[in-house]
């Protein structure tokens, strides 16, 4: 079993970098041209979409009937393995992912994710507060923002969350729009605490956007919660079910 799980993993490597190396160019001119910024980030839902097919991995999503697509949102989602940021970006909204992205010193890979989406050096404090303005900024230009709350693969007792940071939560509040939580079900059984993949339907659910009406900086903790276990009892459910 483990050699078909590495032979795979191998298979899958393989894939991705065909099907990245083919698009590179058109996201190197979103990077290179900021009329660009928006097709590039369009195009990364079809080069994750591209990518579960080529390795015949059984991906779905559900959206909520009352998601509007002609708005913005802060876009959040669980992290409970590396597989979910593919899973993440194969939606079909545009964001400017937020993360420290492991990527970031892979040679073009990590050029291109540094030039669409925001970097943030978690340690460093000047970093983070950099990301809110570059933050703020990218949703006055229009973007979506996405994030990981948890702030990395944090948990240790899958499909239990870690504790949520607060940055996504501030960033909806300060701009008044809303979140829209994403349950990400099956991609940590996709893998598993290293980098080799087994092959498994990666559902995915998007569902009712939580609007910041009503709530303000004083009440973030309260708003928080509220996303929080709107994509717990998600996961749950779906940790159940399969």
């Amino acid at each position: 079993m483990n050699l078909l799980k590495f032979f795979y993993s191998v298979y899958a490597l393989i894939m991705f970098t065909i099907v990245f190396l083919f698009w590179s160019p058109f996201l190197l001119f979103g990077v290179w041209f900021k009329s660009l910024s928006k097709p590039a980030l369009r195009l990364k839902h079809i080069i994750a979409k591209s990518f579960m097919l080529s390795i015949f991995m059984p991906y779905s999503i559900q959206y909520s009937k009352k998601i509007d697509f002609n708005k913005q949102y802060v876009i959040i989602a669980n992290h409970f393995s590396y597989f979910d940021i593919p899973a993440f970006v194969a939606i079909n909204i545009p964001m400017k992912l937020i993360g420290k992205m492991d990527v970031s010193n892979i040679p073009l890979l990590g050029y291109i994710f540094k030039g669409l989406h925001i970097y943030v050096d978690r340690k460093d404090k000047e970093s983070r507060k950099k990301t809110y303005i570059k933050s703020y900024k990218a949703v006055d230009e229009g973007f979506n923002v996405g994030v990981f709350p948890e702030g990395g693969i944090k948990t240790k007792k899958v499909p239990q969350m870690a504790e949520f940071k607060d940055g996504a939560f501030a960033i909806a509040l300060k701009k008044r729009i809303p979140i829209l939580p994403v349950s990400l079900l099956d991609a940590y059984r996709i893998m598993q605490g290293s980098f080799l993949l087994s092959w498994h339907k990666c559902r995915v659910i998007c569902h009712e956007p939580i609007s910041p009406e009503g709530y303000s900086m004083e009440n973030l903790e309260e708003f928080k919660k509220k996303c929080y276990n709107i994509l717990d009892s998600k996961l749950r459910k779906g940790f159940l079910s399969t």
